[in-house]
């Protein structure tokens, strides 16, 4: 029986770019299928990535010349209710998850649209909120270390591996994949004092084999210089972590700066002063990590559904699990507030926000 689809929805939509704060929620037109590769998708459950906030907020100006009210959100988990007329690999009633192409951004709503091409069943031992924490996050986890697989000498299997910060969205997947899906011979991350306990009772056999607490220890000393094969960049070490990378190892980052010219090819409206601008940036990080014998590349994540297939079927498999730090409902617009605000702060948090759609 088909699902009756209404005509309305309230959807987190801002009136302008703005701060967390100033959130809040509109009714718009409930979406529909334009196009023959589209799925429409009841959303049970969205996740927030730090990207959202930033393109709601100032850098949004920046970027793009973007229509309001302005919806947020790319990753979703939900069920599909309609699907495009050349879609074949997915059926009205699929429970799916995805991480929509920056053009169908909107999926912190009841109803959103995504394409069969960067959507997968989720993994069915998961609740739609705990799916909804691994789109983005995980797939950005899984491409580094297919990176690193690739580039690195020997590829990742029994080597040495960096994930600070990883009790974060992106860290936390990063360590678990590591480990278990690239076989690394030893994972190591950073940590606060405090989520040291946390990160072993979170992940229990998933958690990283070494453990640096930089509020107390010095990254070098403690792992030793030369040392580290491969380094996940989550939080801006890659140039303060440069002495424990060993001469032709690689690291990968989301957390210094993106190629200008590459950035553009996914935010047109972007000026040409600030391509010039990262370029140049990107240039630096590039020529001063080649000087110092290790490869190093900004990640630009590209969404798709075979990746997702791998990364739920590692959650089968039981060699990955996703870690959901706080929820909120839709309804509870001050949760959704608080939550995001975190986020764009970029402290304290551990694992993911998922806002639950009623």
């Amino acid at each position: 029986m088909a699902t009756k689809i209404p005509t309305t929805m309230r959807a987190l939509a801002l009136a302008q770019h703005c701060n967390p704060s100033s959130y809040n929620c509109a009714t718009l037109p409930v979406p529909r299928i334009t196009k023959p590769d589209e799925l429409l998708i009841r959303v049970f459950a969205a996740s927030v990535n730090p990207i959202d906030v930033k393109l709601a907020g100032d850098l949004g100006k920046l970027l793009q010349k973007a229509a309001f009210p302005y919806q947020m959100g790319h990753d979703l988990a939900g069920e599909v209710i309609a699907v495009g007329s050349s879609v074949s690999n997915f059926k009205l009633g699929d429970q799916v998850y995805s991480r929509v192409p920056e053009a169908y951004r909107g999926t912190i709503a009841p109803y959103a649209l995504a394409t069969a091409s960067t959507t997968a069943l989720k993994p069915k031992s998961l609740s739609y909120t705990e799916a909804a924490s691994i789109p983005l996050a995980a797939q950005t986890a899984y491409q580094a270390l297919q990176i690193g697989k690739e580039r690195v000498p020997g590829g990742l299997k029994g080597k040495t591996v960096l994930v600070p910060a990883g009790l974060s969205g992106t860290g936390s997947f990063a360590v678990q994949l590591a480990k278990n899906v690239f076989g690394a011979g030893k994972v190591i991350t950073t940590l606060s004092t405090g989520k040291i306990s946390l990160i072993k009772e979170l992940m229990g056999d998933n958690a990283p084999d070494q453990i640096v607490d930089y509020t107390k220890e010095n990254l070098t000393q403690v792992v030793g210089k030369g040392t580290v094969d491969f380094m996940f960049d989550t939080v801006k070490n890659t140039i303060s972590a440069l002495p424990v990378m060993k001469k032709g190892g690689m690291i990968v980052s989301i957390s210094t700066v993106p190629n200008g010219t590459g950035f553009k090819q996914v935010y047109n409206d972007m000026p040409v002063w600030m391509v010039y601008v990262l370029n140049v940036m990107d240039w630096f990080y590039k020529s001063w990590t080649s000087w110092k014998g290790v490869q190093y590349e900004y990640l630009k994540v590209n969404g798709n559904s075979t990746d997702l297939e791998a990364l739920a079927k590692a959650v089968e498999e039981g060699k990955l699990k996703p870690i959901v730090g706080s929820t909120a409902k839709l309804s509870d617009l001050e949760g959704v507030r608080n939550g995001c605000q975190q986020i764009m702060e970029g402290k304290g948090g551990v694992g993911k926000f998922v806002i639950e759609i009623e």
